[in-house]
């Protein structure tokens, strides 16, 4: 990581510039991109990866429709919500590690009993380098996405793939 010496904002290792206030940090860097592929990923933002419709659900959901909703829509994770915020995130891991052979017993629970609560959080510009640091750090499959602080979408590591292969390592479907 560079922390910024105007901001002291952390950017990644390989970035030129900080992301919060623009100045340069090529004096500052460590790390220089060995490939067209990873200048990508340290510079290409998350737009570019189409993040999908966030399905959402509020805390005062049941597990039992939860565990419909994701089936329903064929997705791995909801958001929970309160209102207009991000309240949690509720993931197919969060099934099988929390509600798992009980959820019968625990149909009608709220999900804010089983939810992420505050998950990580990440603004449709930032870059896809960042998105992946965090869920490497944090052992995330989904991170929900902002664009000017409202929930507007979800992005999975599958997605991150699926643009490595396509845009940038041009592997056919």
């Amino acid at each position: 990581m560079i922390i910024c010496p105007l901001c002291n904002y952390e950017n990644l290792d390989g970035v030129d510039t900080c992301e919060q206030c623009e100045s340069s940090l090529s004096e500052f860097s460590n790390h220089r991109p060995h490939s067209r592929e990873e200048r990508h990923i340290l510079k290409d933002r998350i737009f570019l990866l189409s993040p999908r419709r966030a399905i959402t659900v509020s805390v005062d959901t049941t597990v039992s429709e939860v565990l419909q909703t994701l089936v329903k829509q064929n997705v791995g994770c909801v958001v929970v919500t309160e209102g207009d915020e991000v309240a949690g995130i509720f993931t197919e891991r969060d099934v099988l590690m929390r509600i798992n052979v009980e959820a019968e017993e625990l149909a009608h629970r709220p999900i804010s009993d089983y939810m992420t609560p505050t998950p990580q959080t990440l603004e449709i510009s930032d870059r896809i380098a960042f998105a992946l640091q965090k869920m490497d750090v944090g052992g995330y499959r989904h991170i929900p996405i902002l664009t000017d602080g409202r929930l507007t979408g979800v992005i999975s590591l599958r997605d991150i793939l699926k643009y490595i292969s396509h845009h940038l390592l041009m592997v056919p479907v």
